[in-house]
């Protein structure tokens, strides 16, 4: 949503905070509430299903719990270096690309190159 134009501006809105919280994670438009409430998780569920791996209620529900607390946990503005858990998360830390709750702090308050190009939101 950073880079699409026609996605940044229902999310932008989002970005208006510079020091996230819990409570301001889900700051943002309809349209990206609904994106991320029905929209995402149904694509998932299509995805998964596409590939031969289909999921069931349970399943679909411990992977969106884990959607859910990430984002919480990703914008509680705590400055700690930690990450969600990932299978992956050793070769994000072998090659310096783990996303820490640090880096999404700074990233509301500097935002992305898209985000730099919106000057009404700085």
């Amino acid at each position: 949503m950073h880079d699409v134009d026609w996605l940044w501006q229902y999310h932008r809105t989002h970005h208006l905070t510079k020091h996230p919280n819990p409570l301001l994670t889900l700051y943002a438009d309809t349209e990206q509430e609904i994106m991320d409430i029905a929209g995402i998780p149904l694509l998932t569920w299509v995805t998964m299903r596409a590939m031969g791996m289909p999921m069931g209620f349970y399943e679909w529900w411990i992977c969106y719990m884990y959607v859910v607390y990430s984002e919480l946990f990703g914008h509680s503005g705590v400055r700690v270096l930690a990450s969600p858990p990932s299978t992956l998360t050793w070769l994000m830390r072998w090659t310096g690309t783990e996303l820490v709750v640090e880096d999404h702090d700074l990233h509301h308050r500097k935002g992305t190159l898209a985000c730099q190009d919106q000057s009404d939101v700085f």
